[in-house]
């Protein structure tokens, strides 16, 4: 890979200082300043006291007597009128002040009330600034520190000792500080720290923290050197003369200082003076050095910044200790900056030196993500492009690729992408979008044609799978643009043909299989289904459905030689289509003959044959034989769907003998399923053999029900004109009119009734459906209990349906499956399942209809029809039970198609899931991705991962959701629902790191709304998670 980058070191000075270090001076200085202050204001010797109670109470308050002084001065308060008039006043606001004094001093309640009071009241300018000096003493004794300073600046100093300047300034400096106003504590700290007095200390301290505070290092470290040895902060302000070196760059000066005092272990900061030490020696490129300081500060620390996780892990990888730098560098991998970007660079370079391709996959995803430092963004591009390449996942690789060689076409890597680019357009089995890939490409090299052919050919292949017939035909075409490898060439005619037949085109079916064969030589390609056998196979389809019968002959006789997987089942069904069309070319000894070489067999459809064997009996004149094989046939098939046919054929033959007596009983076998599509034919015998038996009144039962039963069938017109000669003959006119008029019929039937059906019925025969609507639909308003009201309903039904008018197709087929059975009535209930289930999602309507059709069904591939279509609507209503009970349904059915197989096992797996039944459920889907790698393959992928999921079996959901994104990349629901459930596993395991990268690429690059709704809601759950449990603080002091 390429790592030729310089790596760009992170060198970040600390700007600010942490809020629990601002406090630490505040906390520290509770000792300091928790006792009694005991100094206090002089008053001035202004004015003279005759008094010598007085003098006296001033005496004792200057020895802190405040409880002896206080009653003095308030006798002295009462006693006023016995003093000179002179001086009274000034005794009077004397008294006064002290007494509010003596209350401050001695914490009486109404002391901060009285001392007000006399600030407003009193108009003594001294005594005011006293007061409010001594108020504002009161105020800071008690912590009350803001409401002491607009006191304090009231007092001034002008009437201050110089001692209590010093206090004043102090205190004042103080309140200041915890209020963080620097600008205004500074000057008074200032003001005082050089004299030694009982503030030299603490003053020098607060100074040295507001310069340090202000990044005035100078000043700083010459008041921390006067403090550091006081018991007071010798276990605070070490670090702080540390830091300063720091920030004055002198790290010989930080480590030689700091040492000694990480020997000694006692400081109050001495985790955070490792980590300074730490990083000092980080940025010097010390890395070695810097490891142990700053490995024991992130196991001391509560929280951590991302540049301290960032130093720690570029020093384990500076020391190649790989692990535990991947460790440190995968917790940056939701920091959005230049560091973030270079830590998701140095990841991916330690994934890749250990091996771990996918992981360094996901960590160049994050770094090219980010712009900061675009050389790392271009070279983490392409790794991840080509690591991509490297672990399968052809689709990724391709778009990355694609956008590199666009976006940095001067690049160093733009040749290798291009390259790398060829092998996967070779090689991918995403066609999907890989067509979206190289239809941009310039189609000048035979390389690049090459591709184009492959790759249009397989995307054709996969469309044909999911049944996309129309799109697969297009990119056909587009293949044979270029046609470079002739086998390639080859295998499209086939295909071609393939959907020529399926479209119900023979002609053009012919054209293009034929090419296949002729391409090919002797030895035509051959890939899966398409083969020499199966061209044939389908040749022979194509000519029988144009009634080309010995064409289609020379074609199935070629079907019979196998090859390939299904050779087998083929060559077993293109015996019996070539002995149909020997029978066909009436050419019943080859028919026989190849009839009876599939009964011996006992291949499937023997049944089938042994009813055409007799048919062919029947047709030579050999009747005893033809009724011993169909009887033969219900003995030996006794669930045969050729039964009916076998039992009606038996009657007719006996009928054809005159044995009317021999052919009831199986005429009434027919007759008792009304539903059976040869019951108004056995009903309307049963009557001519009723008759032939002289038994009228048998006859006449016979008939009625042929016309009260089935009305409108073409056997019921019959019934009529017998009845009439049997009831006219017997001399019965009147029952017969009753009878009319009881079924709704006149007397006679209309010729514009007759003029009218058979001019929509030739509209439709034509494929003039607009005309045969218009024709049949006037038929039905003029005619709606005419003799052939079934069959228009019937016949507007499928010009409805070939006009896509769908809903009125349905409404038609909807009234003839409402009648008796008859011989519209199967296609009916196909029709109308499929209106209901595909156009009007009308599952439980389509249910129904497609019950009918398995009741009504006289083929296998009706009866197929109907079992898939019951699955499926039951899936669709998520009925999982009858799911199950379907899809067995279906699976035990003899001789089904492989797709029919794998529709079977993945609904059965589908409803064992819903039931949890996670292991049958697994074990289903892998027969099922086993068998196709068509979109339900994908699906059935995606599933097993699910179900391992809710199993907690995270390492084999892995291993199934990577099996979906590497086998069955064009489905890009599935693919991106596999990438999603991988986040999940990653999330449940707690690696946030290969979560997010997993998830992320699905916001970024998933064109699916609903997907990218669940990634990114799944997403935030993740940051979020992972932020609960991470140590990295952000700038706000938050978790990150």
């Amino acid at each position: 890979m390429h790592l030729s980058l310089k790596v760009n070191d992170i060198q970040t000075k600390r700007l600010t200082l942490p809020a629990q270090r601002l406090l630490a001076p505040l906390i520290i200085s509770a000792c300091f300043l928790a006792g009694p202050i005991l100094s206090f204001a002089q008053g001035t010797a202004l004015y003279a006291d005759p008094s010598y109670q007085f003098k006296e109470a001033q005496e004792l308050y200057q020895q802190g007597l405040y409880a002896e002084a206080q009653p003095m001065f308030r006798k002295t308060i009462s006693e006023i009128s016995y003093f000179q008039e002179t001086n009274r006043q000034l005794v009077l606001q004397n008294a006064q002040y002290y007494f509010n004094m003596c209350a401050l001093q001695l914490n009486q309640p109404d002391a901060v009330d009285l001392s007000k009071k006399y600030l407003r009241d009193v108009d003594n300018n001294p005594r005011k600034q006293l007061t409010a000096y001594n108020l504002a003493r009161y105020y800071f004794r008690h912590n009350q520190l803001e409401e002491a300073v607009p006191y304090y600046e009231q007092a001034g100093f002008d009437n201050l000792s110089n001692n209590d300047v010093a206090e004043a300034k102090f205190e004042l400096g103080y309140c200041y500080f915890n209020m963080k106003e620097f600008n205004k504590a500074q000057p008074l700290f200032n003001a005082i720290k050089d004299v030694r007095n009982q503030y030299y200390i603490p003053a020098n301290y607060y100074y040295g923290f507001i310069s340090y505070y202000n990044k005035n290092y100078s000043d700083a470290l010459q008041s921390f050197q006067r403090v550091v040895n006081e018991p007071k902060y010798d276990l605070i302000v070490p670090y702080y003369i540390a830091e300063i070196y720091y920030y004055q760059d002198k790290p010989e000066k930080v480590i030689s200082y700091a040492q000694p005092y990480l020997a000694s272990g006692n400081l109050y900061y001495n985790n955070d003076l490792k980590h300074l030490v730490g990083q000092t020696y980080f940025e010097q490129k010390e890395y070695s050095k810097a490891l142990p300081y700053l490995q024991e500060y992130e196991a001391g620390a509560k929280t951590l910044t991302k540049e301290d996780v960032y130093e720690l892990a570029y020093c384990y990888y500076q020391e190649n200790n790989l692990q535990k730098a991947i460790a440190g560098f995968k917790q940056l991998s939701g920091t959005e900056d230049s560091l973030g970007q270079n830590s998701m660079y140095l990841l991916g370079d330690c994934y890749l030196r250990t091996g771990q391709k996918s992981e360094a996959r996901n960590a160049f995803s994050f770094c090219a993500r980010s712009n900061y430092n675009p050389k790392q963004q271009e070279i983490s591009r392409f790794n991840y492009g080509k690591l991509s390449y490297e672990l399968g996942y052809q689709d990724a690789a391709i778009n990355t690729l694609k956008e590199f060689t666009t976006e940095y076409p001067n690049s160093g890597y733009s040749t290798e992408a291009q390259e790398l680019l060829a092998h996967l357009f070779m090689n991918t089995n995403d066609y999907k979008n890989a067509l979206d890939a190289i239809s941009s490409v310039p189609k000048t090299s035979q390389d690049v044609q090459l591709a184009y052919q492959r790759i249009t050919f397989g995307r054709a292949v996969q469309l044909i799978n999911d049944g996309d017939l129309s799109h697969a035909n297009d990119l056909l075409n587009k293949s044979l643009q270029y046609p470079v490898d002739p086998q390639m060439q080859q295998l499209v005619f086939f295909w071609k043909g393939e959907i020529a037949l399926r479209q119900g085109n023979p002609e053009e079916a012919i054209v293009n299989t034929n090419q296949y064969l002729a391409l090919g030589g002797n030895t035509p390609a051959a890939l899966g289904e398409a083969n020499v056998q199966t061209a044939h196979y389908n040749l022979g389809y194509s000519y029988l459905k144009k009634n080309e019968y010995a064409q289609a002959l020379q074609q199935f006789q070629l079907a019979q030689h196998i090859f390939g997987a299904n050779g087998r089942q083929i060559a077993n069904d293109a015996t019996l289509r070539t002995a149909d069309c020997y029978y066909m070319l009436k050419n019943y000894t080859d028919a026989q003959n190849l009839y009876n070489k599939a009964i011996s067999s006992g291949q499937p459809g023997s049944d089938y044959a042994l009813y055409q064997k007799g048919i062919i009996a029947g047709v030579t004149g050999n009747t005893g034989q033809k009724i011993s094989l169909m009887q033969q046939l219900s003995n030996q098939y006794p669930t045969s769907s050729y039964n009916s046919d076998a039992d009606y054929q038996i009657a007719a033959t006996y009928m054809t003998n005159e044995q009317y007596n021999l052919a009831v009983p199986y005429l009434q076998k027919v007759i008792n399923n009304p539903d059976d599509p040869n019951a108004a034919k056995a009903l309307l015998q049963l009557g001519v053999a009723d008759f032939s038996l002289n038994d009228q009144q048998g006859a006449i039962s016979s008939y009625q029900k042929v016309v009260t039963q089935y009305p409108n069938s073409p056997q019921a017109n019959d019934a009529l004109q017998s009845l009439r000669t049997l009831y006219i003959n017997s001399g019965q006119p009147d029952a017969y009119l009753n009878f009319l008029k009881s079924t709704g019929h006149t007397v006679t039937v209309s010729a514009e009734d007759s003029i009218t059906y058979a001019a929509g019925e030739s509209s439709f025969g034509n494929n003039q459906y607009t005309s045969a609507i218009t024709q049949l639909t006037s038929y039905l308003n003029k005619f709606s209990n005419g003799q052939f009201v079934l069959p228009a309903h019937f016949y507007l039904a499928e010009s409805y349906f070939n006009q896509k008018d769908y809903n009125n197709a349905l409404t038609n087929y909807a009234y003839v499956l409402s009648q008796s059975a008859s011989l519209y009535s199967e296609r009916s209930a196909s029709q109308a399942a499929w209106i209901s289930f595909y156009q009007n999602k009308n599952y439980q309507q389509a249910l129904g209809y497609f019950t009918q059709l398995k009741q009504l069904s006289t083929s296998k591939e009706n009866t197929l029809a109907a079992l898939r279509g019951t699955l499926r609507c039951n899936y669709q209503l998520s009925q999982w039970p009858q799911v199950s009970i379907s899809a067995q349904a279906l699976l035990q059915t003899p001789d089904i198609s492989t797709d029919d197989q794998i529709v079977g096992y993945f609904y059965l797996a589908r409803a064992q899931q819903q039931q949890n039944e996670y292991d049958s459920a697994i074990a289903n889907y892998k027969t099922v991705a086993q068998m196709t790698k068509s979109e339900l393959g994908a699906e059935s992928r995606y599933f097993i991962s699910q179900c391992y999921f809710a199993q907690n079996d995270w390492t084999n959901a892995n291993n199934a959701a990577y099996d979906v994104i590497k086998n069955t990349p064009s489905y890009d629901y599935w693919v991106a629902s596999a990438y999603i459930m991988l986040g999940n596993v990653f999330w449940k395991q707690n690696d946030y790191f290969n979560a997010k990268a997993t998830l992320q690429s699905i916001v970024d690059n998933c064109k699916i709304p609903a997907l990218v709704t669940q990634a990114s809601d799944t997403l935030a759950k993740v940051k979020a998670d992972e932020q609960a449990h991470s140590k990295i603080r952000n700038a706000n002091g938050q978790n990150q």
